[in-house]
């Protein structure tokens, strides 16, 4: 194989390569330990990295009098540019006294602009939230006029009821194996009463009416009870910190034997609300119907959610 020979182009140093393969590739000079691209003595070739495999091919034998120069240019170099560096260090710590003997301005300024945008930021905050508390407050003490309600009676689905006219509808289900659901939202969606069907519930009331048909009703519990037990632990999973106030409450509704219940949640702003969890059980479907809005607003919307449960019938 033809002897291949590459020099440095920083300190004339040579060198000759056992294999082709090292062209191209990009090493450090083994005498001035300056990196450079291996090429043949009058050939270009784009540099590429090198694997650390392949620095076993290149040949360590430079030539002596390049890596003497080279040597020797790199002492002088250290010897005189050291006394500059000496007298440049001086000055440099003359300059960096003074510097520090001066107050930083920049900085200074930063600062102050920094604090008073967060001093704005703050006040701001206060302001807003102080109104709007202030509107909340207002708006809790005010008296509540006489609602007027629209019927939830849709083409498809499985039940309806009343709720306040001024409020939006979302509703959905009731074909394709989809349980029928409604969500109905004050104007500031403070405030919701969601209901939605549940066919398991609604197998598992089933067996348990027939069960207790012919047994005495002093002695048992109606099957919605069980039902409601069952949904607590699913909406304790699905709303954070849930915590039921009381025991549950019995009702006759137009659907049948209902169970409510009285519970608090976190918002997530992390506010406390208070609502209503009603389980309602027919012979085929069951409903659960959550009732939610601001803890300090729930007195006010208690006759709201109440027409919206005793309206609610199966279709």
């Amino acid at each position: 194989m033809p002897e291949i020979v590459v020099t440095c182009p920083h300190c004339q140093a040579k060198a000759k390569l056992k294999s082709t393969k090292m062209l191209g590739k990009k090493v450090n000079c083994r005498s001035c330990e300056t990196p450079f691209v291996l090429k043949a003595d009058g050939q270009k070739t784009k540099a590429r990295a090198a694997s650390a495999d392949e620095f076993d091919d290149f040949d360590e034998e430079f030539d002596s009098a390049a890596v003497a120069r080279a040597r020797r240019a790199r002492k002088k170099k250290g010897n005189s540019s050291s006394s500059a560096g000496t007298t440049k260090a001086k000055s440099k710590g003359k300059k960096s006294e003074q510097e520090k003997s001066q107050p930083p301005v920049l900085l200074l300024v930063g600062g102050s602009i920094l604090g008073l945008a967060l001093t704005g930021g703050v006040i701001y905050f206060m302001v807003t939230a102080g109104s709007s508390l202030s509107a909340q407050n207002a708006a809790q003490n005010q008296p509540a006029g006489p609602v007027k309600y629209a019927t939830f009676h849709p083409e498809v689905g499985d039940f309806g009821c009343e709720y306040p006219d001024n409020w939006n509808v979302k509703s959905g289900g009731g074909q394709g194996g989809v349980q029928s659901w409604a969500k109905f939202s004050s104007p500031d969606e403070s405030a919701t009463v969601s209901v939605r069907g549940n066919m398991t519930g609604g197998a598992l009331g089933g067996a348990g009416l027939a069960m207790t048909q012919g047994a005495d009703s002093d002695e048992i519990e109606p099957p919605v009870v069980d039902i409601h037990r069952l949904m607590k632990i699913k909406l304790a999973d699905d709303y954070p910190n849930y915590e039921e106030i009381g025991d549950y409450k019995l009702l006759e509704t137009k659907m049948g034997d209902a169970c409510q219940s009285v519970f608090t949640t976190k918002s997530l702003l992390g506010g406390t609300q208070r609502g209503y969890r009603v389980t309602l059980l027919t012979g085929r479907v069951q409903f659960n119907m959550i009732c939610l809005c601001p803890d300090g607003q729930f007195d006010q919307l208690k006759p709201i959610f109440a027409q919206v449960i005793n309206t609610i019938h199966e279709k």
